[in-house]
């Protein structure tokens, strides 16, 4: 150990940088598919160490900001696959989310070293700082500019049911406190002011801590199934259409034939056939048409619960939707998208670029056409008759824990989505994944349809019961899992308690730095 002290004592900045920056390609690696959970330590205690060799504020920001580097690059390249999609339009365009957005997103990282430095703050009391700092610069991002919370820490933890059930009482923001704490106390091994045994006793305690979640979410797990709501058989549907030639005039109903038929091919007790994201591109709620060939495809007393564009009938006003049909042709209900996608659903500042003239000189920006935002007083519930409430999630609005919660009641979450933009890359299970923790969050069924991604059924404990890979396509049949009785410590706080224990990790090294300055 005090050799490699040495060899990296003597290392220059850049050489330092270049071994953060590897580490971030690391911790990519922890997020699915691959859950490569043995490189946790390694990555958070290996940054921890780095920043301490910092010897001014800019190191010490970028030396976070190159670990953000190259974590967000290897974790989001597939953002870039679906500007390959129309590849005359958007090609040039692959820089930005490749590697303009990770870039950006790596400031949070850069903050979190930083702010680290300024605290000065040594042993347990910085690895407790360093974790909740952590956090809450991935609060942060969370929020900002509309907020992207992808790739938190905790969802490592995806192939490790146990412990991933410690979201439904802290939330995936509480889980990654404890995950980047934990993973962080193997750095105390190079604090020269331990000793041996003390280092040793840490060592024990951080395994023992571990033992414990995995315990405790193990114990949790051994509760019997949840039974199925009565009379709610559904049919999943996974087309697999593909995306280039969804919204082609010549080639669009095609898509619809294709639900249709799959959804029909094998006999079923289904009552409400599940379709993706946009599966219906066209006016679902003002197409008289496509209504009436749809409707006889309704199961008898059921509905077509599908996504599909809606627009006013005298404004020039459009959402993203999901819409239930009856076998009269009839909208049941209807949710309208309300965390929309920047850039990909609707152009923020468009005045600015229109302005400046940033727009014309970037055509696929002015060209681009904006969903709207729910109108004002829009219920977040779906209610169809025959089902219990569900509360629907359109897309990424899933990643979002926190709006996730109602004002009405809900027994399960619908999440529809269209992840063929993403093709076979580690997008698509990334996004199954935090939907899957939304399920465990508030205790309630999942059931999931994705046009190419991963569909399935999911019960309130996060176990899967069925699904269907990116690469599959056909039907699912099941019914939905009843809600855990008196659900979740984490469906009723909310970030109350996972903020709250964030703000309590940082209190010593607050309480420390105030001390050193008096």
């Amino acid at each position: 150990m005090k050799a490699f002290k040495v060899d990296l004592d003597s290392l220059s900045y850049w050489k330092l940088s270049a071994i953060s920056f590897v580490l971030g390609l690391l911790m990519a690696t922890t997020f699915a598919p691959l859950h490569l959970i043995f490189f946790l330590p390694v990555c958070f205690s290996g940054l921890l160490i780095l920043a301490g060799k910092s010897k001014t504020k800019w190191q010490a920001f970028f030396m976070g900001w190159w670990f953000g580097w190259g974590q967000f690059i290897a974790g989001l390249y597939w953002i870039g696959v679906s500007f390959t999609i129309d590849a005359e339009a958007h090609a040039a365009l692959i820089p930005i989310p490749t590697l303009l957005l990770p870039a950006f997103l790596a400031i949070f990282c850069g903050l979190t070293t930083l702010t680290l430095y300024l605290l000065k703050v040594h042993g347990i009391v910085k690895v407790l700082a360093f974790a909740s700092i952590w956090t809450l610069s991935e609060y942060i991002r969370g929020t900002i500019f509309t907020g992207l919370p992808w790739n938190l820490a905790g969802y490592s933890w995806g192939n490790t049911l146990p412990i991933l059930q410690w979201t439904a009482f802290v939330g995936i923001y509480g889980l990654t406190l404890f995950t980047v704490f934990l993973s962080s106390i193997p750095a105390l091994l190079m604090e020269p002011a331990y000793s041996r045994k003390a280092k040793n006793r840490f060592i024990l305690i951080d395994c023992a801590l571990i033992a414990v979640l995995f315990i405790g979410g193990a114990v949790r797990l051994q509760a019997p199934d949840l039974g199925v709501i009565d009379n709610s058989q559904v049919r999943i549907v996974q087309p697999n259409n593909e995306q280039k030639n969804k919204w082609k005039p010549k080639t669009r109903f095609t898509h619809v034939r294709r639900l249709t038929e799959l959804s029909s091919r094998t006999p079923s007790d289904a009552k409400y056939l599940i379709w993706p994201e946009t599966a219906v591109p066209f006016f679902l709620t003002t197409d008289e048409r496509i209504q009436n060939y749809l409707k006889t495809f309704v199961p008898d007393g059921g509905a077509i619960i599908t996504g599909a564009p809606r627009k006013d009938p005298t404004r020039r006003l459009y959402w993203n939707s999901v819409q239930a049909l009856n076998a009269d042709g009839e909208i049941l209900g209807k949710y309208d998208k309300r965390h929309l996608l920047p850039f990909g659903e609707y152009l923020p500042l468009r005045w600015f670029l229109k302005a400046s003239g940033i727009a014309s000189v970037i055509p696929v920006l002015d060209n681009m056409s904006d969903f709207s935002f729910p109108e004002e007083g829009a219920s977040n519930i779906l209610k169809v008759t025959g089902l219990p409430p569900a509360r629907v999630l359109i897309c990424y609005e899933v990643a979002f824990p926190w709006e996730v919660n109602d004002e009405e009641s809900f027994d399960w979450i619908l999440n529809v989505t269209n992840d063929a933009w993403f093709g076979h890359t580690s997008g698509p299970y990334q996004h199954f994944l935090t939907s899957r923790t939304r399920a465990i969050e508030q205790g309630v069924a999942l059931i999931r349809s994705a046009n190419n991604g991963i569909s399935g059924i999911v019960d309130g404990y996060g176990r899967v019961l069925q699904k269907f890979l990116p690469t599959q396509t056909g039907v699912i049949d099941g019914q939905i899992p009843m809600p855990i009785e008196n659900r979740t410590l984490y469906s009723m706080t909310g970030e109350t308690l996972p903020l709250s224990l964030t703000l309590l990790f940082l209190l010593p090294a607050l309480i420390r730095r105030f001390k050193n300055q008096i």
